[in-house]
Parts: C-alpha cells; structure tokens; sequence
C-alpha cells in the first residue's frame, strides 16, 4: 500500500495529492515547480540545473567538498539550498548555531505553458517560506509540510482560475492541515510559520498571506507612487502589545517576550488560518519572503532594499546576499530569503 509521506495516510498511484493533509505527491499540471523542504529525510542541496555552483553562505567564496577555501565554513546536505526559477529565486542556510534547518521554502510557476518559466506572461509565481518553531517538537517537518501543501495548494487554485487572495486562503488552510496532521497528541503538536505570495509575471497586484512572524516585504526600487515597506504584520506578542497601545514599539522590542508567536500553524492552534492582503505596486520593483533569520538583521524595508539592489539584477545573487548578511551578522537563526521580481504593469517579457 502506498502512503502519504507527511501524514501516511492511503494514497492512490495516481493521486496528483494526498486527500488528508494535501501533501503534493508529484509535479501537476504544466507548471514549473521548485521545492526545499528542511526535513533531514528530504533536503539536499538544490540549485538550479544549469546555474553557478553555491558560493560560500558566509563570505562568497569557492566550496571544495561542502567547506569553504576561504573562511572555513562547513555545510553538510541539508545545511544549505538554493532554487531558481528565471524571475524568482530562493536561499536558505542553517545559520551559524542551530544544529539543523528548520526552515522550509518552495517556488512553482502557475499558468505557464508546457516547459514555461516564471517570467512568461500570463503566468504567475507562486512562492511560499516556512518557520519551524524551535519549542515544538520536529520544527523542520511541520515546515517542509506547510510549504509543500501550501505552494502546491496555492498553485493548483491559480491554475483553476482563482482569484490570488482566495488562492492563498486555499495555501494557508492546506498548510495549516498538513501540520496538523503531524501531531501525535495535543501535546505533540509541530508548528510553524508561513508567507506565501502569489505575483503575476505580468505586473500589477500581487497577494500575500501568512500566519505568524515569517514576513513579506516590497522593495519598491525608488518608486514614490510604491515606496518599499512591509506588507505583514507578525502575530507575535510585540505587536500585540504595540497594536492594544499598551507598549510603544522601542518597549516592546526589549521585551524577553517581544518574539513570542500569537498565531502559527500546527495541531495546537485553532483560530483560523492566517491572514491574506492584496497589494498593487503601481510599478516595477521587487518582493522579498523571508524568515526571521533575516529580518532580525534588516527590519527596515528601505535598508532591506538598499542590500537586495546591491547584489545586481539576478534574483539568486539578491537572495545570497541576504543570507550572507544574516550570516555575516551572527546567523543566530536559520535564514530563508526568496527574491521575486515584479515588471511594471504590461511590460513582462519586453526586451530591454
């Protein structure tokens, strides 16, 4: 008998899904797809077929045999993985002190024709990133569930037809029952976070959802119609605070308490399944998904935006960056950093 490898339940040989918890069983439909889970089991290094070797995560320098020539940096399967879909791009390294990567990312490209990439007109990129929270037990396996279920969720309904904020509501509810279906009691529950978004090659507006600290950010490259800022807002207990005007924001930064999460996926919270919000750029630019492991080190979107511009115009150069910025700062967290570009309006697939 063939079973699910999140949940185990029963599948069919030719289920595109496991009916349980929606865990994708294999490619669908014409769509590109790319995924890094953070499960031991299942992550291995994964950049793109056909692009430059993975650099150093710390410094940038060459790898011989996972060790870095220059710093001395090690990374073993699983440590670090990169993806890249032609206008979108993800990064995620295990950082400098956790034992594991407890962060999971996916990529896939929807409504693109047979072999299409993510820059083709008429498609749009789907893109998840997810947190392991480190106090639940197996982080890493309710992460790599949330953003397998989640991107192929979010996919499948763009593939449908559906609109991009009730495609992500779609994400948000398969993920949060893929984690779920991982717990072993009520007391045994993984968790995790969760930001995906959904954005037309095309340009114009894009959507984003999540639940939990896990953050979207719009580098708006300049543009005072869009300027960059965040387009999030954590459910953890600082803002919390900050939101019931009970603490101002430098007070409730310095809390011991300031991260603790207010929402989260996973078999011990059961008050909806995040949140979704709609953005329309009003121009070219750039959105940025990422982990705390980053945004810890660059909160400010204009800072966030002065970094990602440095690394140049390919998306996988912008997401390295990040990562290395994390690193180069302590690397205190796992660190997950996908760059997507976002054309003006009309203007996908024009020749500079």
């Amino acid at each position: 008998m063939l079973t699910c490898p999140v949940c185990g339940e029963a599948v069919a040989a030719e289920d595109f899904f496991c009916e349980h918890c929606g865990h994708a069983l294999r490619a669908t439909g014409n769509g590109a797809a790319a995924a890094a889970p953070a499960h031991p089991a299942a992550h291995a290094a994964s950049a793109a077929a056909g692009a430059d070797p993975a650099p150093c995560a710390r410094c940038g320098a060459r790898l011989e045999g996972g060790t870095c020539t220059a710093c001395g940096l090690r990374r073993r399967p699983g440590d670090h993985s990169e993806l890249s879909l032609a206008a979108a791009a993800g990064v995620s390294d295990r950082g400098l002190h956790h034992e594991r990567n407890e962060d999971a990312m996916a990529l896939r490209v929807a409504g693109a024709a047979a072999g299409g990439r993510a820059g083709d007109a008429g498609s749009t990129v789907a893109a998840v990133v997810c947190d392991g929270v480190s106090s639940s037990p197996e982080p890493d396996s309710a992460a790599a569930a949330a953003a397998a279920a989640g991107s192929a969720a979010l996919a499948e309904s763009l593939e449908e037809g559906v609109a991009a904020p009730e495609a992500l509501s779609a994400a948000l509810l398969r993920a949060s029952r893929a984690v779920a279906a991982l717990a072993d009691s009520a007391g045994r529950a993984p968790a995790c976070t969760f930001v995906g978004a959904a954005v037309p090659a095309a340009g114009g507006p894009l959507a984003v959802g999540w639940v939990g600290d896990s953050r979207a950010y719009w580098l708006g490259g300049g543009s005072p119609a869009a300027p960059s800022s965040l387009l999030t807002r954590d459910d953890s207990w600082s803002e919390a605070m900050v939101a019931m005007s009970m603490l101002s924001p430098q007070e409730a930064a310095r809390s011991p308490q300031a991260h603790a999460l207010t929402a989260w996926l996973g078999a011990d919270y059961g008050h909806g399944a995040g949140r979704v919000a709609s953005f329309d750029p009003g121009g070219a630019g750039r959105l940025v998904l990422c982990s705390d492991g980053l945004w810890n080190y660059v909160p400010d979107p204009q800072q966030l935006a002065e970094l990602v511009e440095s690394a140049g115009p390919d998306p996988l150069a912008a997401a390295r960056a990040c990562v290395r910025h994390a690193l180069r700062r302590g690397g205190r967290d796992n660190v997950t950093a996908v760059v997507i570009d976002v054309p003006a309006a009309g203007t996908a697939g024009e020749v500079p």
